[in-house]
């Protein structure tokens, strides 16, 4: 799947894990200075001892095991590996939010 960064992917709708999935893996492949950071999720990280490389990794290897939640207004994907999960949420079909992070 290539994504045509200017297309009109809406990724403000509900996206399959698939789907969901396989855009972050586009983004990390072409943009990967496109995700940002809510101040929450700086706060959380700095709490959790995560640094941001550690969440950059589970975005890039981790699995979407479950469909997403709409919370304010976006919907919010888990990203998992075995010892970390991020939550983030799609604003463009090039830019992704990370919305927080914790160890499991």
């Amino acid at each position: 799947m290539n994504i045509d960064f200017t297309s009109e992917i809406d990724v403000t709708s509900r996206l399959g894990t698939g789907q969901a999935r396989k855009i972050l893996a586009e983004i990390f492949n072409h943009v990967p200075s496109l995700v940002s950071f809510t101040r929450h999720a700086r706060e959380q990280m700095r709490e959790r001892d995560l640094k941001s490389g550690d969440v950059l990794n589970v975005l890039k290897a981790g699995k979407i095991m479950s469909v997403p939640d709409f919370i304010n207004g976006s919907f919010r994907y888990r990203v998992q590996t075995n010892k970390i999960t991020v939550v983030l949420a799609f604003k463009k079909p090039n830019h992704v939010v990370v919305i927080t992070a914790w160890r499991d």
